[in-house]
This record gives structure tokens, sequence and C-alpha cells, in this order.
């Protein structure tokens, strides 16, 4: 027995465990959760996975019923949601912040400090400028991601001079908001830095948690209702195909039975007639009883009254012959 057929065997004996269906949706949960918590970030396709595991491992081990089905993803979608919300509250809060450069090299070391304030916060923003000096052009671009607002671009001044260029720096007080900055110079930007955040821990828990609710109801949830819908409109084309064909089934058979009984009673209708046939002499075909001459050689045919017998052979021959043709009897008149 090989490998594919020895999991099937089994998976079908665990299908029959009244453990089995329980278990799975523990697993399912699990397995989404993972997928959800720790590698959304890094695979495009995530909520296609998670999406068809939600819908295709319950369904297996005998969670066949649509509604229940669909109660299961509103619930498995609420605790995966709340969990990546409170994930990402920990994940944003426990984060000490970005150290960003540009690819080529020419602006390093740009931070923000501190990384978490309040309103009332004075942000200072620090990069490097390699071979650059007290005159060169260096801008900070910062841009809440909380509420969009149009990104602000301060022009930083020099601080320092170090070894191998200069260090360029700007103080700034921000609003409430989750920020990111970018460092530029003549063309020259650098990645993108998370920070700072300036929201208070209960708002941003709150904005976190509906957000990332959101986030899984319209790109996890959508796509596994629509999988259930989908199987939904499969499994009724299928049932409905085979309803017209039972239809088309019973149809035929009720067209074969009135057929059948109209050849009986066809049958029945000419049982008692006997239909009387004729032989020709000269070429031997059949022909009716009310013919006058042979269809197939044109012989006339001589009424029975013309006819006699031969009292030697039985031979029946015509009155006007003078002797029987058969054994050569002579007739008298």
């Amino acid at each position: 027995m090989s490998f594919t057929e020895e999991l099937k065997k089994q998976l079908a004996a665990f299908k029959k465990k009244k453990y089995a269906l329980p278990m799975v949706i523990v697993l399912t949960f699990i397995v989404s959760a993972v997928l959800l918590l720790f590698l959304w970030y890094y695979l495009c396709f995530i909520s296609i996975a998670i999406a068809l595991i939600a819908y295709g491992l319950p369904k297996y081990f005998g969670l066949t019923n649509r509604k229940k089905l669909a109660i299961f993803g509103i619930v498995l979608f609420l605790v995966l949601g709340i969990s990546f919300g409170i994930k990402s509250y920990y994940d944003f809060t426990g984060y000490g912040g970005d150290v960003v450069s540009s690819e080529n090299g020419f602006l390093v070391n740009g931070t923000v400090t501190p990384y978490r304030g309040n309103a009332s916060t004075v942000y200072h923003f620090e990069v490097t400028l390699i071979n650059g000096t007290n005159e060169s052009s260096v801008q900070v671009n910062i841009t809440d991601l909380w509420t969009y607002t149009s990104p602000l671009i301060i022009n930083m001044t020099p601080l320092q001079e170090v070894d191998n260029g200069y260090v360029f720096s700007t103080d700034v007080a921000l609003w409430e908001g989750v920020f990111e900055y970018q460092f530029s110079s003549n063309g020259t930007k650098t990645y993108w830095g998370f920070g700072p955040l300036s929201i208070p821990d209960d708002i941003l828990f709150q904005q976190l948690l509906y957000t990332r609710l959101l986030i899984v109801f319209l790109q996890i949830g959508v796509l596994f209702y629509l999988i259930l819908a989908l199987s939904w409109w499969m499994d009724t084309s299928k049932a409905r195909r085979e309803q017209i064909r039972k239809e088309r089934e019973e149809k035929g058979k009720i067209d074969d039975k009135k057929a059948l009984d109209k050849e009986r009673e066809t049958g029945k209708a000419s049982k008692g007639k006997t239909v009387e046939k004729f032989v020709c002499s000269e070429c031997g075909a059949e022909v009716p009883p009310d013919a006058k001459k042979c269809p197939q050689c044109g012989e006339p045919f001589e009424d029975e009254e013309d006819e006699m017998i031969c009292a030697d052979c039985g031979a029946k021959v015509k009155q006007s012959d003078k002797k029987c043709w058969n054994c050569g009897k002579e007739f008298k008149d």
C-alpha cells in the first residue's frame, strides 16, 4: 500500500471518531492564527490560504451544513481579528524605532527620539549626510498614518561635523497620531522609518482592534463567504441537473409505456383477422385474394367457377380443358 493510500485510510478512520471534528476546529483556529499573526506581512496569499483552510478543514471532517459553517466563520474571524489587534498593539508599543539609510549610502543613521510620546512631546530627528557640509540641504518628511493629513516637509539644520560628513537635525512638536518619516537630500532619499507614536495607549488599542477586525473580515472573511456561496451554487446546479435527468428518464418511461400500450391495442384489434394469401402458380409470388393478375409476372387469374378437380389425380384443371394437365386423363363433355 502506498503512502497516499495509507494516509487516506488513516484520515477516513479518524473522521469516524467523535472527537475528530472538535479537534479539527481547534486546529483550524490555531493554524489560521499562526498564519495571520506571524506571516501576514511576508506572504501575499495568506488571506486566500486562511480562507481555504477555514472552509476546507471543517467541511472535510464533517461540518457540511452551510449555516453552521457560516456561523463558524463569524466566530473564527472575530477571534482572529481580536488576536490580530492585540498583537499589533504590542508590536507598536514595544517597538524601539527605526534607523534608516538611503540605498546609495549617502544618508545614514536616520533616527527619531523619543519613539513614543504625547501631543506635548518635542521629537528630535537626526541624520548623517556623507560628504556633506554645513551648507548642504537636508529635509525630513513626516507623515501621519493615523489621520493621513498633509505631510510635513521640514528643512533640517546642521548639527555637527563628523569624520565622514555632517550631522543634520531638527526638533518638531507633533499632534496625536502615528507617524512615519523619511530623510532626503538633493534627490537622495532614505527608506521610510516608523515613528513616533504620540497617541494615547487606550485610543491606540481601540483603533488597532477596530482596523484589524476590519482587515480580517474584508480580506479573509469575504473570500471565505465567496467560497461558501460558490460551493452552494455548484451543489444547487448539480442537484438541478440530476432532477432534470430524472424527469427526462421518467418522461421517457411514460412515453415507452404509452407506445407499448398502443402497440398492444393495435395487436389485439388485428388478432382475430385472418389474412388470406394466394401464391402465383407461375412465379410463386404472394398476391392478394382479390387480385385479377399477378403483380409480379402479370399472369391473369381465372375464377374458381371455371375450375374442376381431376378425379384420378386431384389436380385443378379448367373446365374448358379436354384432358388433365397432370395425369393426361381425357374428359368427356
